[in-house]
């Protein structure tokens, strides 16, 4: 372990990866957590495909290829960090992320293994998380590869956190961890040479763009893909062995559940952004035009508490931890000025730099979250709104249901509700 304590860390054990992906239950979810992030990122186009690639479990890799805003070296870094969106903080409410966890959930439930290729201002950034390496090395704490590169000389570039002042990190260029970096992604990852690496960064034609590669996909009992690419040629499906918990064939199961086209076609109320899923466009559509003869009712209140109750309860235990968590950290740093006093000790220099710099971090997050706590609070006495859109389905008139958004992204469909529990409301 000791020879990886220049790599760059997550704030989370590895055995949580797994507890964290386990909150999709439906294969289809974790997939729309990346498809969210695009659109998240302001992308116009988002490819979704599979490589073929025998040397993996499941013989292919997936891949999410965008043309969104992309990331700076220091956004990769938040994404490893849980609580460090900047959507999360940003004026646009709509949008769909806002912890920045979706990617590490969405991708650990999809596969094993994901390696992130990003790209801003000519520099391209790769984030590499890998249960495979983590597993082989018996490694408790989830360590992230995040080598940095200027695209037009490919040359690498900084890599190590040098000092932080007023928020604003720099950085300086270790050539021994970037060389370590190299090592494990050309050991772990589907790239083995630095130029199969930076074609994937040419795959970025856009100049800004990020691209996602799970690997190492998960298997069925049968030692089958839980995603089924062979069916059909231009769609990823849902092993029916897979889905005993919805129905027992396929006759009874609606398309939006065993098709990722047909699902990615209504996710989102109002599609903007162009999706293609195995080189073939999806043809995105608005469920309520759908409909014949749909009607709209809206119902406002102010009594929708109960979950904003939840929410704030939530919050505020986050928030006492996180404090706790500041106070030992300030403390290990007063406690070492103290200790190594005027010493030039270039180590010693260099720990108490990292701890410094991992007090400030805290610090940073618990001022996002009692601000977070403190607008949570105040919205709860403002009037909200719930649209309602009543129509029939005559094009399939067994597709009957509920179809719930929030934020304008789908988030369960086929629902039959009874009648609402005002003690829940």
């Amino acid at each position: 372990m000791d020879q990886y304590d220049c790599l760059n860390k997550a704030q989370l054990s590895f055995e949580y990866l797994h507890t964290n992906s386990t909150t999709h239950t439906f294969l289809f979810g974790a997939l729309a957590e990346l498809i969210d992030n695009s659109r998240d990122a302001g992308a116009r186009n988002l490819d979704i495909y599979t490589c073929k690639d025998p040397s993996l479990r499941g013989g292919f890799y997936l891949t999410f290829l965008d043309d969104g805003c992309g990331m700076h070296y220091d956004d990769v870094f938040n994404v490893i960090v849980f609580g460090k969106s900047a959507k999360r903080h940003a004026p646009d409410s709509n949008q769909i992320g806002q912890y920045g966890n979706g990617l590490k959930s969405g991708a650990m439930r999809i596969a094993n293994d994901f390696i992130l290729f990003t790209k801003k201002d000519n520099i391209g950034t790769c984030l590499f998380l890998s249960r495979s390496f983590h597993q082989e090395e018996h490694i408790s704490q989830v360590i992230c590869p995040m080598p940095c590169f200027d695209l037009r000389t490919q040359q690498a570039i900084q890599n190590t956190d040098f000092q932080q002042l007023n928020g604003t990190r720099t950085y300086t260029f270790d050539k021994a961890k970037h060389e370590l970096e190299m090592h494990l992604i050309k050991k772990y990852s589907p790239f083995k040479t630095m130029d199969e690496l930076f074609k994937q960064f040419n795959l970025i034609t856009t100049p800004t763009g990020t691209l996602i590669v799970l690997y190492n996909v998960k298997l069925t009992d049968t030692g089958e893909s839980e995603l089924n690419i062979k069916t059909d040629p231009y769609d990823i499906l849902i092993d029916s062995r897979n889905r005993q918990s919805l129905f027992d064939d396929d006759d009874n199961i609606p398309l939006e559940y065993r098709s990722l086209r047909a699902y990615a076609c209504i996710l989102y109320y109002e599609p903007r952004m162009r999706i293609t899923i195995q080189r073939r466009r999806v043809i995105t559509k608005k469920l309520p035009h759908t409909l014949y003869k749909p009607r709209q009712y809206q119902f406002k209140s102010t009594r929708f508490k109960t979950r904003s109750e939840q929410e704030i309860k939530k919050c505020e235990k986050e928030l006492e931890s996180l404090e706790e968590r500041k106070r030992e950290a300030d403390s290990q740093v007063h406690h070492l000025q103290q200790t190594i006093g005027v010493t030039t000790s270039l180590e010693e220099r260099a720990r108490l730099r990292k701890l410094q710099i991992s007090a400030a971090e805290l610090k940073d997050l618990t001022i996002r979250l009692r601000n977070g706590l403190a607008r949570k609070k105040s919205e709860m006495s403002t009037t909200k709104t719930l649209t309602f859109i009543y129509g029939l389905n005559i094009q399939n008139r067994a597709g009957d249901g509920v179809f719930v958004y929030n934020c304008g992204r789908l988030i369960k469909m086929y629902e039959k509700l009874g009648q609402p529990n005002k003690k829940t409301v």
